[in-house]
């Protein structure tokens, strides 16, 4: 019970107590020797009472549906606030883009003998860079609104230190990519005459394909990972209100982390993951 409930109880009882005693000392005084004083009177008195605490009740119904309706509102600001941050942090565009660009430069390679030279793909490591930034901030910015409500489930320090983790592979995958397309692609900052520009060989395109790959993989794991923080956060926020539960994440490759408080198998794969 809170401070402020407490008062409200508090006053409530003695302003009760001292009503009782008021009426007792100018009601009934002048019928302590009275021999008129019957059952009437007692009935009378009963009835006061049984009307205080009946008032006394309403109060107190009233403070519980107050108390119930700010915390649900509560619940439902928590998880517009969570929600809100987890909306267009997904890295995956990232990795898509980067897919993008490695066809492309695979596709200018063999235009060469075609066309007689090299057009370089209409991309700038600038934008994708932009891009990536952009959404590792607001990964970022995930996990720490995570972190100050991680009083809402048991599992969510848990969930947020993987989440964390996965942020940190990111980009350490990152950083190799980002080293390599200054020098394949076009860039107002960096290389801007095409002539200068290194053509990847067939090798090298597979070689920076498998490192989007990686890059990618993890781009999907944390997508999958921010559904499932956002799954938590409805079945533990609004499931009661709402009188039901939504279903977790069934990944489609065997073996994948699902993060969720209902499978204690998963919680401890968790647990392993970060102890690695």
């Amino acid at each position: 019970m809170s401070k402020k409930i407490k008062s409200y109880f508090y006053w409530g009882a003695f302003s009760l107590l001292f009503t009782i005693v008021i009426w007792f000392t100018f009601c009934l005084a002048p019928f302590e020797f009275d021999p008129k004083f019957g059952w009437s009177t007692v009935v009378q008195i009963f009835g006061f009472i049984g009307a205080i605490w009946g008032v006394s009740h309403q109060l107190k119904k009233q403070r519980e549906m107050q108390e119930e309706r700010h915390k649900v509102e509560l619940q439902l600001n928590t998880y517009e606030k969570i929600a809100s941050d987890i909306e267009s942090s997904s890295p995956t565009g990232v990795a898509t883009s980067l897919f993008i660009v490695c066809s492309a430069l695979d596709n200018a390679r063999k235009k060469i003998e075609e066309i007689g030279e090299y057009v370089p793909p209409p991309f700038h490591p600038d934008d994708i860079n932009n891009d990536y930034r952009e959404v590792h901030t607001k990964l970022w910015k995930v996990a720490g609104t995570i972190e100050k409500y991680e009083i809402i489930s048991p599992n969510l320090p848990l969930f947020r230190e993987v989440l964390v983790k996965k942020i940190q592979e990111l980009s350490d995958e990152y950083v190799p990519l980002i080293q390599i397309l200054p020098y394949v692609l076009l860039s107002e900052k960096g290389i801007n005459d095409k002539a200068k520009l290194i053509i990847l060989d067939e090798a090298a395109v597979r070689t920076l394909e498998e490192k989007i790959t990686s890059f990618s993989e993890i781009a999907w794991d944390i997508a999958g990972f921010l559904h499932d923080i956002q799954i938590e956060m409805q079945n533990q926020l609004l499931g009661n209100f709402f009188n039901r539960k939504l279903e977790v994440r069934v990944p489609n490759v065997e073996g994948l982390l699902v993060l969720t408080s209902g499978d204690e198998a998963m919680l401890q794969r968790a647990r392993d993951y970060l102890n690695k």
